[in-house]
């Protein structure tokens, strides 16, 4: 197998088809359908139903798509490597993170990395999930990940932790906080809340509080964004536990802050497959003041 055909593969999946693949990569369709076949031909099985406005994979096709992806990401790091050497910075650097850690804390490191290494290309995706940025990372879609989680266990992966960040409570503008500036979690819990669904950290730390104590979580808005939630609470739909960063660019707009008593505070973690990292992700681990060992 070549690295074209497994770019091309890996092109016809994520674009759903051969047109839009083919357009994607900027290259003709019938020369991306040909090095499909021959891989097929190689593989001696079908990789993809044909469909008449579309395609579908077949049970071949899903049994390679983490080899692909795996085998482009070693092929990325191999150059880098020697990229390295020869005293060059380039490339691409692939990350993948909860949508509120991208403003911080990896919005500031990753200014700080541009600013070193220019040449290098950042790409940051941000699936709301946190097994969604466990898969990115496993299956080689990302090479480094970064959530949130209240008890690391992956065996695929290597799990490093960044940090905390604190969880406040953003309320409607023109409430009257506490003189303290805080609110205790029975209060809140007393309170029309807008939160993500379930699953979610936030709604599931939520929910067990209230189930501790017996009592019913006022759920009056679910969003599938947290930046969403402090549209919200700017609007009056309800109040929002976000991390500090995010509440305070609700602050801007109106809403009032307060900390929860006891605080409350998610750790931060770096997830990432086990071996070598690209040149490019140990400089990122290393700003991050880990590195790599």
């Amino acid at each position: 197998m070549e690295r074209r055909q497994l770019e091309y593969f890996l092109a016809v999946v994520d674009h759903g088809g051969f047109t839009a693949a083919a357009s994607a990569l900027h290259v003709a369709q019938p020369s991306l359908s040909h090095s499909i076949k021959v891989l097929e031909r190689e593989l001696g099985a079908e990789l993809f139903h044909r469909l008449p406005r579309s395609v579908r994979l077949t049970a071949a096709g899903t049994a390679l798509i983490d080899f692909a992806r795996r085998a482009l990401r070693e092929m990325e790091t191999g150059r880098a490597a020697v990229r390295e050497v020869t005293g060059l910075m380039a490339g691409r650097l692939d990350l993948v993170t909860l949508p509120t850690l991208a403003l911080d804390p990896l919005a500031e490191v990753i200014g700080r990395f541009r600013a070193r290494h220019p040449q290098v290309r950042v790409r940051l995706s941000q699936p709301e999930s946190e097994d969604d940025v466990r898969a990115a990372v496993r299956t080689g879609q990302a090479e480094l990940g970064f959530s949130g989680v209240t008890s690391p266990s992956d065996d695929e992966l290597e799990t490093v932790p960044i940090g905390e960040q604190e969880l406040v409570i953003a309320m409607p503008p023109g409430s009257v906080p506490s003189p303290d500036g805080r609110m205790t979690v029975d209060e809140l819990l007393a309170r029309d809340v807008v939160t993500g669904f379930e699953g979610t950290l936030v709604r599931d730390l939520l929910r067990a509080e209230a189930e501790r104590r017996g009592v019913e979580l006022n759920v009056v808005v679910e969003v599938g964004h947290r930046e969403s939630a402090l549209h919200l609470v700017v609007a009056g739909a309800g109040c929002a536990v976000l991390p500090r960063p995010l509440a305070r660019l609700a602050e801007l707009e109106g809403a009032v802050l307060c900390s929860v008593e006891p605080v409350l505070n998610r750790r931060l973690y770096l997830f990432r497959r086990p071996g070598r990292l690209s040149p490019a992700a140990q400089a990122f681990q290393g700003m991050l003041g880990y590195p790599d060992s």
